[in-house]
């Protein structure tokens, strides 16, 4: 059970593991464009001086340098959109326009993964807001175009850069159509895996609790025991049980009726349960038997966390509500030992609780 937890929880999205991956692909995708220029600079066909070369790329890296550092940071966490996903197209919208307006012969090529850009962006923008960057997208490389062909008009062909235009437009328009479904998808794959992993811990809840009192069930309680002594094996770490038993719990039954004897079941749970330290675990074994695991906590330990259960219960009183006027508890303490397993730690506790019962009950003993 709790295997299939865990699965379900891997396959539920991590937002901060998101935004890393995120991140990293946004850089993945400006390096790729950066290489792609400094290539077409070095073969002659970027038609812009080195000193503008140098200030253009420590602008694009700079500002995106803090868009990661802002992902990194988790300050974007708090965000309705902590991806910043329209920041980040609209950066690559102005880089990509901004190299593809210094590249004539292969402008297409230079504003290619743009198209990247807005594949990454699709898994968070909505359907509308893809079509509307696609379409600023093709606006950009209009105005672009137009500034080329302004600056130089006799190197270029007007119907060979408007064809250029059209299929540009035409795959953004595409992507930001494909994406918008993307992103309806991946939210549809979040809402589920977030109910499937709902689902599993209800499951699970009731593989572990009582129907009863809600507390641990004995198969649970015996799970816990079993951590604990690999702890005190491994770390020396101790810890000790008492086994709890209502007295006289068959003449409730008996007398006042099963409901009543269900009421005084329930009612010990909560007293018990508001008085737990943290880390302490509490559960029922069966009937009217409970234990009390206790975490970092020996002998002389347990038997005050007994005391102080048993005295507290002892104020508890039904008789003005038609039930039974007190039930008083007996309780058997065992600490660890190295050599005990965990039927031998409970048998111990066991010894403890019938010495209580023979005693006269109403009181803690230990083995």
């Amino acid at each position: 059970m709790n295997q299939d937890l865990r699965q379900a929880q891997r396959f539920t999205l991590n937002e901060r593991r998101l935004l890393k991956r995120h991140g990293r692909s946004a850089i993945a995708i400006m390096a790729m464009h950066t290489l792609l220029c400094v290539l077409y600079f070095r073969q002659g066909y970027l038609q812009i001086s080195i000193e503008s070369g140098l200030m253009l790329l420590a602008g694009v890296w700079g500002s995106l340098l803090v868009y990661q550092l802002l992902l990194v940071s988790g300050w974007t966490i708090k965000l309705r959109e902590p991806s910043l996903s329209l920041f980040l197209i609209l950066h690559f919208t102005l880089v990509f326009m901004i190299s593809g307006y210094y590249v004539d012969e292969f402008r297409l090529s230079a504003v290619t993964l743009y198209f990247a850009g807005l594949l990454l962006v699709s898994f968070r923008l909505s359907g509308k807001a893809m079509v509307a960057v696609a379409v600023l997208g093709s606006a950009s490389y209009a105005v672009m175009l137009w500034l080329a062909l302004n600056d130089r008009w006799i190197q270029l062909s007007f119907s060979v850069e408007a064809l250029q235009w059209l299929v540009f437009s035409m795959i953004a328009i595409s992507f930001a159509i494909t994406g918008g479904g993307i992103n309806r998808l991946r939210n549809t794959l979040e809402d589920k895996n977030r109910e499937l992993a709902k689902a599993v811990e209800q499951v699970r809840e009731m593989a572990i609790r009582d129907d009863l009192t809600g507390l641990f069930n004995r198969r649970h309680l015996l799970e816990i025991m079993e951590r604990q002594r690999a702890l005190a094996l491994r770390k020396k770490l101790p810890f000790a049980v008492c086994y709890v038993d209502l007295d006289h719990f068959k003449q409730i039954n008996d007398r006042f009726g099963h409901e009543w004897g269900d009421r005084v079941l329930r009612r010990f749970s909560q007293v018990a349960m508001a008085g737990m330290r943290d880390g302490d675990y509490f559960g029922r074994l069966g009937g009217e038997e409970f234990l009390l695991i206790l975490p970092q906590s020996d002998e002389l330990g347990a038997v005050r966390v007994a005391e102080r259960l048993r005295k507290r219960w002892r104020e508890e009183s039904f008789g003005a509500e038609g039930g039974p006027a007190n039930v008083s508890l007996s309780i058997g303490v065992a600490a660890y030992r190295d050599s005990d397993t965990i039927d031998t730690l409970i048998n111990r506790a066991d010894e403890g609780l019938y010495k209580a019962k023979s005693g006269g009950r109403d009181q803690s003993q230990v083995a």
